[in-house]
């Protein structure tokens, strides 16, 4: 014959409380230990091929001034896909754990040069960068950034004596940046 329990109202409400206590704090210890993992270490050591299609060009442009020269704002737009191509250079980076970097692409030589590292963020300095080039990764995308200082240097660079003066681009432009996109490469170059 079963044996029956008799417990009062008030021994029920304690097992229950109890079993509500422990429920919360192994719930508790899991959140904690679940949210205190360190950050992914951030490891450039690698080739990465560019990415054509994340790679992108930002211009900003001024409405007044581009009604008052229309050739200049004609000349982006006619070269857009130019200056596109140009921070899709290089193709390739090449980094080592002793903070060299190698830039290579199909077309040119390739360039040599160094990185540091801070986090998720870096800057890559060569003969050819001499400001050095910033950038950031998360081990699986890895980004540069072109400044509108270098981005107007590398307009300059295209400009003929035919094009409009560099003048009317200052005026025309606010903002000019591109962002070069690279993927980790599974094998090395």
């Amino acid at each position: 014959m079963p044996i029956l329990h008799n417990y009062s109202p008030k021994k029920i409400f304690m097992k229950i409380r109890r079993f509500l206590t422990v429920a919360t704090l192994v719930v508790l210890a899991y959140s904690l230990t679940s949210c205190n993992k360190e950050p992914e270490q951030i490891v450039l050591t690698g080739s990465w091929g560019i990415d054509t299609a994340k790679t992108s060009l930002i211009i900003l442009y001024n409405q007044v001034v581009a009604d008052e020269n229309p050739l200049a704002l004609n000349y982006l737009k006619a070269n857009k896909e130019r200056i596109r191509n140009f921070i899709k250079k290089p193709q390739t980076l090449v980094f080592s754990g002793t903070n060299s970097v190698v830039l290579k692409s199909e077309e040119d030589d390739d360039v040599e040069g160094t990185f540091t590292q801070n986090d998720y963020y870096f800057t890559i300095t060569a003969l050819s960068y001499p400001n050095g080039l910033s950038g950031a990764s998360d081990n699986v995308l890895l980004e540069i950034y072109y400044s509108k200082e270098y981005m107007m240097d590398l307009l300059y660079s295209i400009l003929t004596p035919n094009d409009p003066p560099a003048s009317a681009f200052n005026q025309l432009i606010d903002s000019f940046e591109g962002i070069g996109v690279y993927n980790r490469m599974l094998l090395p170059v």
